[in-house]
């Protein structure tokens, strides 16, 4: 399965995403058709604040895919889940970030 990483370094446009929000959503559903046709399985890593600020507040062109999103609250549930982006519930939640298992970086995820 691939994830579409949407996101920003520090949530400012530029570096990553163009600060046209029109142009990203244009470049993210040409992204996704792409996989479709190659028949590669999708999903979506984000969270709420970045992808309002990416795609904008409105557009739910990624809410037929899983969600993945990040909310750093050491909580492995989704009760603080807030519906954004067309999405009702989300499929993994990253609840924690990098801590050392073994001596390695890891980030933790949870799914039900």
């Amino acid at each position: 399965m691939m994830w579409f990483d949407i996101e920003e370094p520090n949530g400012d446009l530029g570096q990553y995403w163009s600060k046209n929000i029109s142009d990203n959503q244009s470049f993210f559903k040409t992204m996704l058709s792409q996989a479709q046709t190659l028949g590669i399985v999708s999903g979506v890593y984000t969270n709420k604040y970045m992808w309002t600020t990416i795609m904008g507040s409105s557009f739910s062109g990624g809410s037929t895919y899983p969600l993945w999103y990040a909310h750093y609250d050491s909580n492995p549930s989704f009760s603080d889940f807030e519906t954004f982006g067309g999405w009702t519930s989300p499929s993994i939640k990253q609840y924690q970030g990098t801590h050392t298992v073994c001596d390695t970086g890891l980030d933790a995820d949870w799914y039900p």
